[in-house]
């Protein structure tokens, strides 16, 4: 019986999330089954305070190695993050400042603990490096590649045909990436696809530095199979992060498009394959994408929140989606009687951040009053006790009166 689980738990760890592996994988699965225990890491720069849903694939990839025994290290990248990864990038990041970088990373690790084991899980910063690092040793690994080999990321020769500048900066990082591969002596680094390049430059690095092979393992990215863009993506702001709580990523998933269902079932959550080709084969015949896209919901919440929240988040969505009621709990705020011009109103309640935020929440209907839409931004609207505010489909707040 054991020997069967351990060999279901090696196919998968080999196929499951997994695009494909460098240089081979049946190099990889032989030396799994020598019981050779093996170091794998993931790294992730933290230029936002989330970690998203995308990158939960990778998560199951490292618990289903963490399963086998193996070394699993994290590294948040709070040198790297100042330098900007050009990955995927049409234009240079933005450098940030230490200070924006350590506000970001706070909450990483308690993210990333909610798939992985806290006992079994290695923290670094590769900070830890390169802050030691000399001019001189960072000029020597510069001449271990040529200006030839980085221009030939696609990347690039994207930002070259259409006149796009490429910084000095933006060549380097790949070097610091493919060095953290040394500094951590890695056996197996784990990544999305666009980092690919940075990953097999960290390859070479292992080879010339550590005289040993270093495995390259690729997990999909969540995109669009319509559209073909990322469906998570920090940088534009689109996401469910994990820090969301369980009623907001329930609504931040069912706000997702139909095409995307099945892809979702596939790399966010860690569903039997056979449960998930049934679940594709419902959609095929024409069941309600609605109800498919409730259970991808619920499954998801259920693994970052647990079954109680998620039972409560579904609830929730259903009485104020469906049955157009109002949430079970909603924000208190306490307002002086009167009369009060929509667009302070919003900005007093906290429920725009600003009069021009205000102005276009007005301008695009998203915005009701007791249940009635307000289209007018001169509005007056006077207040009584009880008073609910709506902006978009999700945020409430119920208005008390009293003496501020």
């Amino acid at each position: 019986m054991k020997e069967k689980l351990k060999e279901r738990q090696v196919r998968e760890a080999l196929t499951k999330h997994i695009e494909k592996i460098y240089p081979s994988k049946e190099a990889l699965e032989r030396i799994l089954r020598s019981g050779k225990k093996l170091t794998i890491y993931w790294g992730a720069d933290p230029t936002s305070p989330d970690i998203h849903l995308g990158h939960s694939t990778n998560f199951f990839v490292l618990r289903r190695f963490q399963n086998l025994g193996h070394k699993i290290v994290v590294l948040i990248g709070d040198y790297t993050a100042q330098i900007g990864d050009p990955s995927g990038q049409d234009k240079s990041r933005r450098m940030l400042t230490e200070k924006e970088v350590k506000r970001n990373y706070k909450t990483y690790k308690q993210q990333i603990l909610k798939i992985l084991d806290s006992k079994k899980t290695i923290f670094r910063f590769n900070s830890d490096w390169w802050n030691k690092m000399s001019a001189k040793k960072l000029l020597a690994l510069d001449n271990l590649f040529t200006q030839q080999q980085m221009i030939e990321r696609d990347m690039f020769q994207r930002r070259i045909k259409e006149n796009k500048p490429i910084s000095i900066k933006e060549f380097q990082y790949p070097l610091l990436q493919g060095y953290d591969s040394v500094a951590l002596k890695t056996d197996i680094e784990l990544g999305a696809t666009d980092q690919l390049f940075n990953m097999l430059v960290g390859r070479e690095l292992v080879k010339i530095f550590l005289k040993k092979e270093k495995f390259v393992v690729t997990t999909p990215l969540l995109i669009n199979p319509e559209t073909g863009k990322k469906l998570m993506s920090k940088s534009e702001g689109n996401y469910v992060s994990l820090q969301d709580n369980s009623k907001q990523m329930y609504g931040k998933i069912m706000a997702l498009s139909d095409e995307v269902i099945v892809k979702c079932f596939k790399l966010c959550t860690d569903l039997p394959e056979e449960k998930i080709k049934k679940i594709e084969l419902r959609l095929k015949s024409g069941e309600n994408p609605r109800d498919l896209k409730s259970e991808l919901a619920y499954e998801i919440v259920k693994m970052y929140h647990g079954e109680k929240k998620a039972k409560e988040a579904e609830g929730e969505f259903n009485r104020v989606f469906q049955k157009h009621e109002l949430p079970g709990k909603i924000s208190e705020v306490i307002l002086k009687a009167g009369a009060y011009n929509i667009i302070n109103l919003l900005v007093l309640t906290k429920m725009a951040a600003s009069k021009s935020e205000a102005r276009r929440l007005v301008l695009g209907k998203a915005v009701k009053i007791n249940g009635q839409k307000i289209n007018d931004f001169k509005l007056k609207v006077e207040i009584s006790p009880e008073s609910v505010i709506q902006v978009g489909k999700r945020r409430f707040m119920k208005i008390k009166i009293g003496k501020l």
